[in-house]
Order: structure tokens, then C-alpha cells, then sequence
């Protein structure tokens, strides 16, 4: 090499691997690299350095020095192949154009475009007369071109010229590979010190009692994706997301959290979905640990994540768990309190140290009171307790309904929730109790879309005035869910002023009921054993409409004859007058009864005197 150069271009050379080594900014490296060269070769006018952009698969100008108008030379976009830089990129071999005649062919391959840009951005009074283009290779692959021009018809490129341009080459190489690790190390510097960043955020807002909302927030803000957090039966806890994102998206989401929430394992996992025909990332991070697990964080992202973003996330989700744990610890503190309050409450054993404590809870020993009695049956097996996290989530979901109204208390009794509701004084009692029990209905109904293998079935008690007297109300809504225990029907909400008859039944047991219905309408069941139940139906139905003949007659279809001749064979059966007010009050009474228990006793017509 040493006896191809000439001792300015070994100078210059020397000079040129001392800028790349005392600088790692490659744009500043690759000038250097320019004006050295230009300076050292005596034919070389000008010259430019390209780089190939695989994104573009195109020759970039990182660098044009010289006589050239820079800024509208470096738009200039070569493909391989294309003009002297091209053909030495193809070639990856350097070549010498020695004439305008060389030079016009090579140029003939430019596309339009790249053609205007390079004459407007040379001078109109200059003409290459030689170019020279030098490949730039790492590890055998041309990664770019080093290429000279000469304006000068005098001046010719040497062949010391060209093991300068090889040598510079092999330089610019260097400089490229160290910048790149340069810059990957940049950023990784830059992504590290925005995850510690993104920690540190995240613990001020646990520290100052930000809850999980702010910390959601906080993340899609951050990041910039959308974000889901659930609970541990599948349930959307908190979200963060565009406003673009539609209520059928996130209601997907739901859907598919229900699928895989109680299958996650504990590290995350990455796939992709398609979602209004666009396909995004979906990662999702476990909340808790494998033996407690506490949900799910689900986030959407058009562009791939990077592991120092998931690694945030997997941080952010340890803040997460902290939170949710506490939140579990405070709320499993406040039910335990409030669940020692209500029990003694209902229980009737009201003193002074009680009355305290509903006054330190906010609740007017003097208003009025409703207690609600919310209780759970799975449907498939029913020795199976209710998990802990479900009634959670239920608790969640009775204090948010009845809360809409008034001020409310509910606390888990086993498979139960007893909700003590807070009543304004002076106000009808009668519309109160009305949006009460709608409330009530809207509960049941939510929670039975929600959760369909749970049966959900509530009572409410009167209201009553003062807290002294609040343990009645809570026995009669204890009343209403044994009567619908016991009495199926198609209404799960039931309040006990709703309770007519069916309290008497309540207050009896079922032998001295069968007994009842025995004693007053035995000889017309026995009758109608072997029969068609005309006369019991029609009894029924005539009582239903307050023993109105004509009516009667209409309903069931009949004659007024037929249905004077049915109530005359019943009187003989029975041995009574339907006219008479006493024998006429068992009579109804009997037949509310037997048409309560028929839903529970099917063989209530087998009915036989012991």
C-alpha cells in the first residue's frame, strides 16, 4: 500500500482513521471522509459517499461535497445498477469512467426522475470528464459506494487514486459498522433509561395512593397502545384506549379474556390477532403468581413491541399486583368489620357500643333502613361453594346498583350477600320501595347474564325506622328467599310486602299445610282423581274472579248453565255453600295454598288423610 500512495494520501489516510476514531456521529464522519479525499486527489471536483437502505432498496447520498448544489443532489434515490454509483454497487468492484463518452452511457441508465434532480444540482458550466467509483464492502457484501468526479478535462484519475478510494473504502466500512453498534447501544441506553423512568412513575403513583385507573393511565400514555386489565374470573377491571377504539372491540376483548384468563401461566405471551381487518400484537402479562393469580393486563399494538416495553409492562404489572393485593387486603379488612357490624345488627342485639360504630360507618341510627338479601346457587352442582373472587365481584356489582340510590352496606354472609340500604326519612315510603325493587330486578338480571350457572334470587325486607328495628326487615327478606327457595318461579325478586298468603304458608310446615288443603277441598281431590280436574279448575277460576258468574263463564269458555251446574256439584262434594262468607274464607285460603305447593309437590293431587 505504502508504495502505491503517495505520502499525502498516507497523511491523508492517517487522518481520515482518526476521525473515525475520535468520532461515532456517522453523517459528521462520512463529510470528513469527503472533504479529506477530495482534498488529497487532484482530479476529484467533487464526490459523494452512498449508503444502501434496505428499507428503500435504494442507494442513499449520506454525504456530496464539492461543486454540487448538496441539498437537491442527496434526494437522488440509485438502484443498483443504476449510474456510475449503481453499476459499482452491482459490480462491487471499482470502475474508472475515463470519458463524457463512458460517462453519457452510465448516465443513460438514470430514471427520470433521479436524472432532473442531478441536473439541477449541478452548475450548467460544469460537465464530468471522469468519474470514479469505488465499492464499500463489509465482510464481501457492497454496503455502499465511494464515488470522485472530475470537472477538468486536464486532470485524470491515477491508480494511486484508486488504491486511496479502495483504502477509504475500507475505512468508511469501519466507520459505518461502529457507528451502527454505537447507535443500537444509544438506544438501548435511551430505552433502559426510560423503562427506569417508567418505574420510577409508577412507584411515586403507588406511593401516593393513585389507585389502578392512574396507573393504567399512566402506562397507555406512556406507551401508547391499548390496554385492558382484568380481574381473575375474566371481568374488565380498568382500561385505557383510544377513543377510536369501538365498544364491539372491547367488547371482543371481553369475550376472549373470559377464554384464556384462568389458563395464564407466568411469563407473558405475544401472538397475533386481526381486529376490523387489521392486524395487531397481543400481549398478555399475568397479574399475581400461579397459586394466587389475580388477572390479566391485555395490550393491543399495531407496531411489534420491544422487549424493554414488554419488560416496563411486566414491571408495571408487579406495581399492578401490589396494588390489587392491597386493594384485596383493605376490601377483605372493611368486609370483615362491616360484616361483624351487620351480624350483630340483624341479630337484634343493639347497644350503645353498635349505635357508635353505625355512626362511625356514616349510618343515622334514626333514618329509615331496608335490609336486601341477595343469595347463590350454582345450577350445576349444588354442594359447590361460591369462589371467593366470584362473590367478590358480585359485592362489587350490589354495591354499585343499590348505591345508585341510596347509601348501602353489603357484606358476604357464605353464599349470600345482606345489603343494608340507608333511607331517607321524610320521603313516600311506597315509591321508595318501588325503585328499591327495581334496582333489585336490574341486579338479578345483570348478574344472571354475567354469571349464567348462578342462580340469583333476592328478598327484601319492609322498611323500618331506626336501627333498632332493622333485624325485622332482615327477617322478613330471609322469609321472601325461603318462599322462593322453596316455591319456584319465574320472578327471583321478591319483597315480603309482596306476601300475602304465602306468610302463612311460611309460618307452617309442609304436613300441617297438606293437612289445611286436606280438611277443606280433600273430597273434591279425591273426585277429581279419575277426572279431567274440571271442577277444581273451575273453583279456582271462579274464586280468581271474585265470584263473578259472567266472567267466570268467559274465561274458562263455557255456558253460564254448564258453570251454575260445576259451582252446585262442587257445593255437593264439599258439603258447603259457596255463598257463606266462613266456609268460603278456608276455601280460598286452601286453594292459595295448594296452588303454591302443586309447584313444589307434584303428587299434591295424591292427597290422602293419615
Amino acid at each position: 500500500m505504502q508504495d502505491t500512495l503517495t505520502h499525502r494520501q498516507l497523511k491523508s489516510l492517517i487522518h481520515v482513521s482518526n476521525v473515525i476514531n475520535s468520532k461515532l456521529d456517522i453523517d459528521t464522519i462520512f463529510d470528513s471522509i469527503m472533504n479529506e479525499t477530495i482534498s488529497v486527489v487532484e482530479a476529484a471536483g467533487g464526490g459523494s459517499i452512498w449508503i444502501f437502505d434496505k428499507n428503500q432498496n435504494r442507494l442513499i447520498a449520506k454525504s456530496a461535497q464539492g461543486l454540487f448544489y448538496p441539498h437537491i443532489f442527496r434526494q437522488i434515490r440509485l438502484v443498483s445498477g443504476e449510474s456510475m454509483t449503481g453499476m459499482s454497487f452491482a459490480a462491487k468492484k471499482c470502475l474508472i469512467f475515463w470519458n463524457e463518452v463512458e460517462i453519457k452511457q452510465a448516465l443513460s441508465t438514470l430514471a427520470p426522475y433521479n436524472r432532473d434532480l442531478l441536473d439541477q444540482s449541478i452548475p450548467s458550466n460544469f460537465h464530468f470528464t471522469s468519474v470514479i467509483s469505488s465499492p464499500i464492502l463489509q465482510n464481501g457484501k457492497c454496503i455502499g459506494v465511494i464515488t470522485l468526479d472530475s470537472f477538468e478535462q486536464s486532470l485524470q484519475f491515477k491508480q494511486e487514486d484508486i488504491n486511496l478510494l479502495e483504502a477509504i473504502g475500507h475505512q468508511a466500512a469501519v466507520a459505518l459498522e461502529k457507528s451502527i453498534l454505537y447507535n443500537e447501544k444509544e438506544k438501548m441506553v435511551q430505552k433502559l433509561s426510560h423503562s427506569i423512568e417508567i418505574h420510577r412513575n409508577l412507584a411515586n403513583l403507588v406511593v401516593n395512593g393513585e389507585g389502578i385507573q392512574s396507573i393504567m393511565d399512566y402506562i397507555h400514555k406512556t406507551i401508547g397502545q391499548q390496554m385492558f386489565l382484568f380481574d381473575e374470573i375474566g371481568e374488565l377491571r380498568a382500561s385505557a384506549s383510544y377513543s377510536s377504539f369501538s365498544d364491539e372491540m372491547t367488547e371482543f376483548m371481553k369475550a376472549y379474556a373470559k377464554q384464556i384468563i384462568l389458563t395464564l401461566e407466568n411469563s407473558h405471551t405475544v401472538s397475533e390477532i386481526s381486529l376490523n381487518d387489521e392486524t395487531y400484537q397481543l400481549v398478555v402479562l399475568p397479574l399475581g403468581s400461579k397459586l394466587k393469580s389475580l388477572g390479566g393486563l391485555i395490550l393491543l399494538s399495531k407496531q411489534k413491541m420491544n422487549e424493554v416495553d414488554i419488560a416496563a409492562l411486566e414491571h408495571a404489572c408487579t406495581v399492578i399486583s401490589l396494588e390489587l393485593g392491597k386493594e384485596q387486603a383493605v376490601f377483605e379488612s372493611q368486609q370483615r368489620l362491616r360484616g361483624e357490624f351487620v351480624t350483630k345488627l340483624f341479630s337484634g342485639q343493639i347497644d350503645e357500643a353498635l349505635i357508635q360504630k353505625a355512626k362511625n360507618l356514616n349510618f343515622d341510627p334514626n333514618r329509615n333502613y331496608v335490609a336486601i338479601l341477595i343469595n347463590f346457587e350454582d345450577k350445576f352442582n349444588e354442594n359447590k361453594v361460591i369462589s371467593n373472587h366470584l362473590i367478590r365481584n358480585l359485592l362489587h356489582m350490589a354495591n354499585s346498583f343499590l348505591g345508585r340510590y341510596s347509601q348501602v352496606m353489603a357484606v358476604r354472609a357464605e353464599n349470600q350477600i345482606v345489603a343494608l340500604l340507608s333511607l331517607p326519612s321524610r320521603v313516600s315510603s311506597s315509591n321508595i320501595f318501588a325503585e328499591i325493587k327495581e334496582l333489585a330486578k336490574n341486579l338479578q338480571h345483570e348478574i344472571t347474564n354475567k354469571h349464567k350457572e348462578i342462580d340469583v334470587s333476592i328478598g327484601i325486607g319492609r322498611i323500618k325506622q331506626g336501627l333498632i328495628f332493622v333485624h325485622e326487615s332482615f327477617v322478613e327478606a330471609t322469609k321472601c328467599i325461603k318462599f322462593l327457595r322453596n316455591y319456584r318461579f319465574d320472578q327471583r325478586v321478591l319483597s315480603y310486602t309482596d306476601l300475602g298468603v304465602q306468610r302463612f304458608i311460611l309460618q307452617n310446615s309442609k304436613e300441617e299445610l297438606i293437612d289445611f288443603i286436606h280438611e277443606v277441598l280433600g273430597p273434591l281431590i279425591e273426585y277429581e282423581k279419575t277426572r279431567k280436574g274440571e271442577l277444581l279448575s273451575t273453583l279456582i277460576v271462579y274464586l280468581d274472579q271474585n265470584q263473578n258468574i259472567k266472567k267466570t263463564a268467559d274465561s274458562l269458555h263455557i255456558h253460564t248453565n254448564t258453570l251454575s251446574y260445576r259451582l252446585k256439584r262442587i257445593e255437593e262434594i264439599l258439603l258447603t255453600d259457596l255463598n257463606d262468607s266462613q266456609p268460603l274464607f278456608n276455601i280460598h285460603l286452601a286453594i292459595n295454598i295448594y296452588q303454591y305447593i302443586k309447584e313444589k309437590d307434584k303428587d299434591i293431587l295424591q292427597l290422602s288423610k293419615n
